[in-house]
């Protein structure tokens, strides 16, 4: 059995725990699951957090008329991240190069439902102000 190199040009990295259930990995493919993992993870976490910061800003700052508009700010922040948690989830090892590519059509469908009521909640509260 060859193992690989540790040092040299091409150097090979294991991951998921014990050598006979990982991945061998180079340099090049470990920039390019950095770059999908904060692409897959990051967008939905930063969403969140994006969302939970201007609805407590907008509870604290403003008067009792804006509360609504803050709790819904929360709450939005609050459906992304449990999005964010089951599509990790559902995906399993999107990294796993040997699995077929699955587009991610259902979590883009609901991400866009949730957002979509989200803005229009928001509009009614606003014009009710």
């Amino acid at each position: 059995m060859a193992y690989p190199k540790i040092m040299g040009p091409r150097q090979h990295r294991l991951y998921r725990g014990h050598r006979a259930r990982s991945l061998n990995i180079t340099e090049e493919e470990l920039v390019e699951i950095r770059a999908r993992e904060r692409t897959f993870d990051g967008a939905y976490w930063r969403t969140a957090l994006k969302a939970f910061s201007m609805g407590m800003i907008i509870i604290r700052l403003f008067t009792k008329a804006f509360y609504k508009i803050g709790i819904i700010f929360v709450a939005f922040g609050m459906a992304i991240l449990g999005i964010s948690v089951l599509r990790r989830k559902a995906a399993g090892d999107v990294f796993d190069q040997r699995k077929p590519f699955e587009t991610s059509g259902f979590w883009v469908m609901i991400t866009t439902l949730v957002t979509t009521v989200t803005y229009l909640i928001l509009l009614m509260l606003i014009v009710n102000l």
